[in-house]
């Protein structure tokens, strides 16, 4: 356990990349529930139960496909497994780090509104660079691509999200 917060946490620093995740289908379904679970959560302090729910599925689902298809265009198919599954831990350890604390310190008031969006949009733009530093190794292709194409998965997904719930 603490050798996975440790590689997670080294990749968000860009310091290693998916290549040293090893390519396993039970640490990605541990991940993946876990993470689940805790984008669910989360999503419930601004969403309905429902809403959340739907939103943490499409969520994972969207990086799901969005990976598979770059992947699949570049020919590094063989590539998937370690590269959804350093999506998912990043994802969790940066809710777990980070976005949780600064939520809970904000339903309780120690933030204000405008404090909780500005340190959000941070933590966006740092998830971004994570991103763009994963499907720069995964991908073999410059820094500068790969935050273009978390940018717009980023896009596509929150663009989706808002048609299909209203929200």
């Amino acid at each position: 356990m603490e050798a996975l917060v440790r590689l997670f946490g080294n990749i968000c620093r860009l310091k290693k990349g998916p290549e040293a995740v090893p390519s396993s289908i039970n640490l990605f379904l541990i991940l993946f529930l876990i993470n689940f679970t805790v984008e669910t959560l989360l999503g419930t302090t601004v969403y309905s139960f429902g809403q959340s729910v739907f939103l943490a599925f499409f969520a994972i689902l969207s990086l799901f496909a969005f990976t598979w298809v770059w992947l699949f265009v570049f020919g590094l198919k063989n590539r998937y497994l370690q590269t959804i599954t350093t999506l998912v831990g990043v994802s969790l350890f940066t809710n777990i780090v980070c976005f949780i604390p600064i939520t809970i310190l904000w339903k309780i008031g120690i933030f204000s509104d405008n404090s909780y969006a500005m340190l959000n949009l941070f933590l966006i733009v740092w998830v971004l660079s994570i991103y763009a530093h994963i499907f720069r190794s995964a991908l073999n292709v410059s820094f500068f691509l790969g935050f273009a194409l978390a940018i717009t998965y980023f896009i596509t997904f929150n663009t989706l999200a808002i048609n299909l719930t209203g929200a």
